[in-house]
């Protein structure tokens, strides 16, 4: 990771401490301020997706597939800017499912990095158990805002601090 990557990824981890500071402290306004989160980072992600299939994708083997990435990820970006009156239920239900789905990836990543015997999957394993883990909670409180707005920051604490951990931890270089 060069220097500017580790900046980068420290500035993004800050901003999401940021914003879970925000998001415990008016947790009234929660469910809007999650809405907007979520959508300005895939909004984001999808805009970054579009610009690097721009610039390089395009002349790589599957870079057809960033490109359907970015769309679809600006896409789903501004489906959820326009949720304002629409049931609160369906954000829940697409954290709750993504947090299940990316916990399931994870815990398969480390299971097969075990029957590998790398060294590095205990920690895949803890993130994949912590995302499966919320989203038994959100399933559990998914009457109460409050509870689900308190889970939705702490994940983002979570993922804040691992973030700055990688970004802090030296990296390999392999001549």
């Amino acid at each position: 990771m060069t220097k500017l990557q580790r900046f980068k990824t420290i500035l993004g981890a800050l901003l999401m401490l940021a914003c879970c500071a925000v998001l415990i402290i008016r947790s009234d306004l929660g469910f809007n301020l999650v809405a907007v989160i979520v959508a300005a980072s895939m909004i984001v992600k999808g805009v970054g997706s579009l610009s690097y299939y721009g610039m390089m994708a395009r002349h790589m083997v599957g870079g057809k597939m960033l490109l359907y990435k970015g769309i679809i990820m600006m896409d789903i970006g501004l489906f959820f800017l326009t949720l304002d009156d629409i049931p609160r239920i369906y954000l829940v239900l697409y954290l709750m499912i993504g947090s299940l789905i990316a916990g399931v990836i994870d815990v398969m990543r480390a299971l097969e990095a075990r029957r590998m015997e790398s060294g590095a999957w205990t920690l895949s394993m803890a993130v994949g158990a912590i995302n499966i883990l919320s989203a038994a909670a959100c399933v559990l409180c998914i009457n109460r805002s409050d509870v689900l707005v308190y889970i939705y920051a702490g994940g983002l604490f979570y993922t804040a601090c691992l973030r700055i951990a990688s970004a802090i931890r030296r990296s390999a270089i392999i001549y």
